[in-house]
């Protein structure tokens, strides 16, 4: 009975001190940095975006902006840029806008506690909420940075962005 007690004390022991180690290692943490191509738009209340008369919540498939074929890129200085990856001469794209070509993003920051992602203008601030963050996948609730200001190239700023790590 002693040796069983004596075996249950040190198991206790080596497991405490296992546990304790780890708590000290760094953690492998999800950095939002990286390149991140867009792959989904969509929402939880239907749209009728395209104004064909036709109402989904996905909203990929009714748009046609320019940014739809893009890659998000966010630097290590908080700096960030979107780049076109679609077609020369997409009559959505502004005039001369050619495959490669980028439009820049505000200065942003990532809240890793809040899970927030904000854009910082002159004026504004634009906050979006980090729906998930995986090694492969990053979903933002908004869309204003990708859909928004000219009604020519876009047409409802709100939903989810889902974008795949490339």
């Amino acid at each position: 009975m002693n040796k069983l007690f004596f075996l249950f004390i040190i198991s206790g022991i080596l497991f405490s001190c296992n546990e304790s180690d780890d708590n000290n290692e760094p953690k492998n943490e999800l950095t939002i940095i990286g390149n991140w191509k867009l792959i989904d738009w969509y929402d939880d209340i239907p749209k009728d975006i395209n104004k064909d008369g036709q109402k989904s919540t996905d909203l990929f498939s009714q748009w046609d902006g320019c940014k739809k074929q893009s890659t998000l890129i966010l630097s290590n200085d908080n700096s960030g840029k979107i780049v076109y990856n679609g077609n020369i001469n997409n009559p959505k794209c502004p005039s001369g806008f050619e495959t490669n070509d980028f439009f820049t993003t505000e200065h942003w920051e990532f809240d890793r506690t809040n899970q927030l992602f904000t854009l910082i203008g002159d004026d504004y601030e634009d906050v979006y909420e980090i729906i998930e963050l995986t090694s492969e996948f990053l979903i933002l609730k908004g869309s204003g940075f990708f859909t928004c200001c000219n009604s020519e190239i876009s047409y409802y700023t709100g939903g989810y962005l889902k974008f795949e790590r490339q």
